[in-house]
């Protein structure tokens, strides 16, 4: 019985596989799909993920997990919370709970609270090609590595994505204080304005486009006097500056 299950999933996974390349195509993204990738967490254990589907795009990585389940029973809560473990551990990473069946209501809780978007096989294609963008996007739960800062979705290049204020490239060594400084002087930006965690990967690209672009680099300085008057200090970084935290 268990090996019954066992190759379902396993068939399963194939063909999420190919519906998620069949999706590259269509949208023209040059994207990496692997099944069973191990990865090390901040935990130092290692988390394998059944599908990942990686891409970058005006140089910001884009990653999400797919996890594939075929059973015949609803879906329990341990099942959503071991997902959401990993995907915490790994991060910079969305995810999706994918499953022949319903979840149970403490699944489907754990769900919503850890924003894993759980959809039925049969809805994939559907959900894919009409939702994909919030789950292959980073997102405010994506952990700064160090840093955080903030994208326009809407860009159309890396300079619009990224290079928001006035060809300043602001970065935020704490979330709480660019969260502030979200609340405080991006509140009446457009929708498309979102905070971001800056993986390692994503630094990488920051450096070298500096240098292409040569657009300035501004890391806050919470100096506290300042601070109290709504008053937001960046303290320029250069290329060389930028290597100090890229491991």
């Amino acid at each position: 019985m268990f090996n019954k299950f066992k190759n379902r999933g396993r068939t399963l996974e194939n063909i999420i596989e190919e519906t998620c390349k069949k999706i590259a195509e269509d949208e023209r993204i040059n994207a990496k799909i692997s099944k069973r990738i191990p990865l090390i967490g901040a935990d130092k254990a290692t988390h394998e993920f059944d599908i990942l589907y990686e891409y970058e795009h005006f140089g910001l990585q884009y990653r999400v997990a797919i996890e594939c389940k075929s059973w015949n029973k609803a879906i329990n809560k341990s099942q959503l919370t071991d997902f959401a473990y990993k995907l915490k551990s790994v991060g910079n990473i969305n995810g999706i709970f994918l499953s022949e069946t319903k979840l149970q209501k403490g699944a489907k809780l754990v769900s919503e609270y850890e924003d894993i978007k759980f959809i039925r096989y049969s809805d994939f294609r559907s959900f894919s090609l009409s939702q994909n963008e919030k789950y292959l996007l980073p997102n405010y739960r994506s952990i700064g590595d160090p840093f955080w800062m903030f994208i326009n979705k809407s860009g159309t290049d890396f300079l619009e994505q990224n290079v928001l204020f006035n060809n300043i490239l602001y970065l935020f060594e704490s979330k709480y204080y660019a969260m502030e400084f979200q609340r405080r002087v991006l509140k009446q930006m457009n929708e498309d304005i979102e905070l971001v965690g800056v993986s390692q990967s994503h630094l990488r690209d920051i450096k070298v486009s500096q240098i292409k672009y040569k657009f300035q680099i501004g890391l806050f300085n919470p100096i506290h006097e300042e601070w109290e008057r709504n008053q937001f200090h960046f303290s320029p970084l250069d290329t060389e500056e930028i290597d100090w935290f890229i491991r």
